[in-house]
């Protein structure tokens, strides 16, 4: 399985130094770049990463417009399942784009510079949740699947007043 991550900011050299921590550093990475909430919001559309790491300014639309778009879109689509993890990077201290983050419930809010393992670390994180959001749909579906089996069975057995098997 290859992890999408979609990295949006304007700084060229922000997109090249996480590009290369996940293509070159870590494998199985597919790193795809923006460089504004427009183009990252037609990325998100069109490749649907499973990791999205914003800047907060990225010119006339911010990294939280781009998060509210894709907010407003996903309930459009009716995409409930589609939940990429969200990690918003930024080099200005701001509590109110702190709280609009919060409320949008980022899974990570890293300040501007980090180091590689910070980064690393909020994505790996964002990973495991992705995957333990599957693991815990896949024994809804067990469950669900258990009990069609009970229920299909009993009726075979009223069907056949308790002749299992027989003809």
């Amino acid at each position: 399985m290859q992890i999408k991550i979609l990295v949006v900011d304007d700084d060229v050299e922000v997109l090249k130094s996480i590009g290369n921590m996940f293509t070159y550093l870590m494998k199985g990475y597919l790193v795809l770049n923006a460089t504004s909430a427009n183009q990252g919001l037609a990325m998100l559309k069109e490749q649907m990463p499973d990791v999205i790491i914003v800047d907060v300014r990225l010119g006339p639309s911010s990294g939280m417009d781009l998060i509210a778009d894709y907010g407003r879109w996903i309930k459009e689509k009716r995409m409930s399942s589609y939940q990429p993890v969200v990690i918003v990077i930024t080099a200005y201290e701001d509590e109110g784009v702190k709280k609009r983050a919060e409320e949008y419930n980022v899974d990570a809010f890293l300040m501007k510079p980090f180091s590689k393992e910070t980064i690393i670390h909020a994505v790996i994180d964002g990973i495991a949740k992705i995957l333990h959001r599957e693991l815990s749909f896949l024994d809804e579906i067990r469950g669900h699947q258990k009990k069609v089996v009970d229920k299909v069975n009993d009726v075979d057995k009223k069907l056949n007043g308790g002749t299992e098997g027989k003809v």
